[in-house]
């Protein structure tokens, strides 16, 4: 038995960032947010743009209209 075999794996979730970006009659508003295990930055960003859920594979960036704008969010590991 080597001292690798006596160490414990712990699996962790991949961690994200979310980044959020508001354009709305020519002012520019961003956020970044994280890191956040990435089933919880897909749930934010789901949140985010009124959707029931985001892709699992895509990392975006998506895109939702917003009152005199667009909102724009990326998930970046």
């Amino acid at each position: 038995m080597t001292s690798a075999d006596d160490q414990l794996a712990l699996d962790v979730d991949p961690t994200v960032h979310v980044t959020v970006s508001e354009r709305r009659e020519g002012d520019e508003r961003m956020l970044r947010i994280g890191p956040l295990p990435e089933p919880d930055a897909r749930a934010l960003a789901a949140f985010l743009l009124n959707r029931r859920d985001v892709p699992s594979t895509a990392h975006g960036p998506w895109r939702l209209a917003v009152a005199g704008g667009v909102r724009t969010v990326l998930l970046e590991r």
